[in-house]
């Protein structure tokens, strides 16, 4: 249900939004999960929670697992409806239909409302959210500072305070560096970027595209934002899992991951987002600094459009965010998901780091995107696109591919979600690492994981795991 918010919330027919845009969509999520595992966690006898508000005393004790539910589900279920108001009617729907169909009794019992003051103060926490997250940005005026596409000319600048909202679990990462300064055309020539900044279909081949729109999710009808697409991805891993190794994770151990990844991508959009309009790291649109960077120069066409982010299920084409460009908010979100699930899947022993100490780990899967899903259309073609299947040999590919997408469609720079750092050195360089290792400190896959970092000791993931994963 909390995905199914995300989806309609980004759907005109069905909402006029209450939470877009990945920052809020992640925060709504990470407060609902939470709220779930929280209460689920604590009524069940476990110490483990992702957040430090205290669990209402009438929760404790339940001993009937199916008021433990109730009570789990009654806390989500409140912060769903304080957070996306204009579906409270459809959520009011659901939950009576839940009711019934778990024979959970009548709405409105003791246990219920017990679940939902919690949920009520899960809210709380965040109050303020609204207010931070529609604070407007302006332009300063200097060379790498975001301002608005050539063909966007009323673009704004989203979540210029959302870096100060109040995060749920982790604590601010201070070591982020600035990243590399202007480029020269030459430059940026040279890394091909030029070409994907300035839409160049020449230089972009078909697989490039497609991992370029299938990670998108920018916010479209029916699909939403990229935090939606990333829990897809944790549920569909978890499904594998299952069927490879039934019965392997016990008890909570699936909720806690799911809630967990949540929790991780919220407080990484407010990090992301907090560096996004720093002084020192900020830095605009390649579709627009790029294209000034090669006027008169000969190294591209200054008209052309590039792919941009996927309008699905609209009209729009060659559309760039609007909001700075580094850290990259779709690399930072991402890789706080799948580093979170990558560790705890090695910490419960159903996968496992490379014994070479490279931090490639061993997760395979498959998943369709619902920008291939064979429904859903491309702005730029009166039919659905494709039914796509992607598949990847880790979690680790995943989170280079999510990173490197944004690139494919000129949104964004290489630098912007990863970088390499060689063995024994102290230095960035621009290119896509290898192995976890590897990994350099600039951009938002970095950023991520390390927020994944923290969240993973809340969950009693040993050191030892977070170290061997190559991402420290």
């Amino acid at each position: 249900m909390s995905l199914e918010c995300v989806r309609r919330d980004h759907t005109h027919s069905l909402s006029s939004g209450d939470q877009r845009g990945p920052f809020l969509t992640a925060r709504a999520l990470g407060m609902a999960l939470a709220a779930l595992h929280d209460v689920r966690s604590v009524v069940a006898g476990s110490a483990m929670k992702l957040l430090s508000l205290p669990i209402p005393a009438g929760l404790l004790p339940f001993p009937s697992p199916k008021e433990r539910d109730l009570a789990a589900a009654a806390a989500c279920h409140q912060v769903l409806r304080l957070r996306y108001p204009n579906q409270a009617s459809m959520l009011e729907r659901a939950w009576r239909q839940w009711l019934d169909d778990f024979a959970m009794g009548p709405a409105r019992t003791p246990v219920e409302m017990a679940g939902r003051a919690y949920g009520k103060a899960v809210h709380q926490f965040g109050i303020d959210d609204l207010s931070k997250a529609r604070a407007a940005g302006t332009p300063d005026g200097t060379p790498c500072h975001h301002k608005p596409a050539p063909t966007q000319p009323t673009q704004g600048f989203a979540g210029a305070d959302w870096g100060n909202a109040t995060p749920l679990a982790a604590t601010r990462v201070m070591d982020v560096p600035p990243p590399p300064g202007r480029f020269d055309a030459e430059t940026v020539a040279a890394q091909g970027e030029i070409h994907h900044a300035t839409g160049d279909p020449a230089f972009r081949t078909l697989a490039e595209e497609v991992i370029g729109i299938a990670w998108a999710y920018d916010g479209p009808q029916e699909l939403g934002t990229p935090p939606r697409l990333y829990l897809q991805v944790v549920l569909t891993v978890l499904d594998g899992i299952e069927k490879r190794h039934p019965g392997q994770l016990q008890g909570l151990d699936g909720l806690a991951v799911i809630a967990g990844a949540a929790v991780a991508m919220a407080d990484a959009g407010i990090d992301a987002w907090y560096y996004k309009y720093a002084p020192t790291p900020r830095m605009g649109r390649p579709a627009v600094g790029i294209r000034e960077a090669v006027v008169g120069k000969g190294l591209a066409e200054s008209s052309r459009l590039p792919l941009g982010r996927p309008d699905a299920n609209a009209t729009g084409a060659g559309l760039t965010p609007d909001l700075p460009s580094y850290p990259s908010g779709h690399a930072t979100l991402g890789a706080a998901a799948f580093q979170l699930l990558r560790l705890f899947l090695v910490a419960r022993g159903v996968s496992s780091f490379d014994p070479t100490g490279s931090g490639l780990d061993d997760v395979r899967f498959e998943f369709v995107s619902d920008e291939f899903d064979g429904r859903n259309r491309d702005p730029c073609i009166p039919w659905p696109r494709d039914h796509l299947t992607l598949s990847y040999g880790s979690l680790w590919e995943a989170m280079v591919d999510n990173a490197v997408s944004r690139v494919y469609l000129g949104v964004h720079r290489l630098c912007d979600g990863i970088t390499t750092r060689l063995p024994g050195s102290e230095d960035d360089v621009i290119g896509v690492p290898a192995t976890p290792r590897e990994l350099g400190h600039i951009g938002g896959v970095w950023l991520g994981a390390k927020i994944a970092n923290q969240i993973a000791r809340k969950l009693d993931i040993p050191n030892a795991t977070i170290a061997a994963s190559g991402i420290v």
